[in-house]
């Protein structure tokens, strides 16, 4: 596939939002997640294999963001992963999820080492595309950013200069098989000791940066705008305040009137989820960030 349909890194010329393609064998699957991702507000367009992706990707700077399934006829998603990794990620802002319905830790590490950022068990609820997507979003706009950077830094005198690492695109060395599985597990032991401290049914994807936010300002000892803690999620407005009024419900958040100005409303945590959070966080503190979704 030629590499002229790729943007030119030295243009600059990216599109302000990216463009989401879905790649799936099965006619349903590639229904329902156009459907997810549409009702999302993100534009799609999908790809019935791994084949015709990579010609609507090499033919379509606004794809940024691939949602692929790993199984499939002829080339399967971690061949189609490398061929991402290897073929445009180097020249252009692109990004992997991957969706299946065989979830172990080998398939998960055997995504990871091929690129992939994010990954979904089927079936897959509205929260959980949302969230990665969400993710996924975040980490193309860096990728957008670091290109648009390259584009205004110029060569040393004698030559092109390489390009230089992606930030948070990947690690700068290929990480071993070892590595691979000991991340892999502590996500798992992240997610699992939420579930300790709260109930699993209410922390889908924005429901928990919800939590996080108001945690993030209560440690502080400030309350937090609705709208800003809704703007945090990165969800269409009325999805990140039904999650509010959830919370709310659950007696995890308290709700009330800015006294400065009476047309807004307040967030903060109740005592005893910010006594929940801390603790959570304490017990969570290994030195490495914690990627809840």
């Amino acid at each position: 596939m030629p590499d002229k349909m790729q943007p030119d890194l030295r243009s600059g010329g990216y599109p302000a939002s990216c463009r989401v393609l879905i790649v799936d064998d099965d006619p349903l699957c590639l229904e329902e997640y156009t459907e997810l991702v549409e009702s999302l507000g993100y534009d799609c367009s999908v790809a019935p294999d791994a084949a015709q992706a990579l010609r609507l990707i090499a033919g379509d700077s606004a794809i940024g963001i691939v949602v692929t399934d790993l199984r499939m006829p002829g080339m399967d998603g971690l061949t189609l992963l490398d061929e991402l990794a290897h073929r445009f990620m180097p020249t252009r802002p692109l990004v992997a999820i991957v969706v299946t319905g065989n979830s172990t830790l080998e398939t998960a590490v055997s995504a990871m080492r091929s690129s992939a950022v994010d990954f979904l068990t089927k079936p897959v609820s509205l929260d959980g595309m949302s969230g990665a997507l969400r993710r996924a979003a975040l980490r193309w706009a860096r990728a957008v950013a670091h290109f648009k950077l390259l584009a205004l830094t110029p060569p040393p005198e004698g030559g092109e200069s390489s390009p230089p690492e992606l930030p948070s695109g990947g690690p700068p060395r290929t990480p071993t098989t070892e590595e691979l599985q000991a991340f892999a597990a502590r996500l798992m032991q992240h997610r699992q000791r939420r579930s300790k401290f709260f109930d699993p049914q209410i922390l889908s994807g924005p429901a928990w940066d919800i939590l996080l936010d108001l945690a993030v300002a209560g440690l502080k000892g400030e309350m937090v705008p609705t709208s800003s803690a809704c703007a945090s999620t990165q969800v269409p407005l009325s999805t990140a305040l039904r999650h509010v009024n959830q919370l709310v419900e659950a007696g995890l958040v308290r709700r009330e009137l800015d006294p400065g100005d009476r047309r807004r409303t307040l967030l903060q945590l109740e005592p005893h989820a910010l006594e929940l959070m801390s603790r959570y966080l304490a017990s969570s503190w290994d030195g490495v960030d914690p990627k809840p979704s």
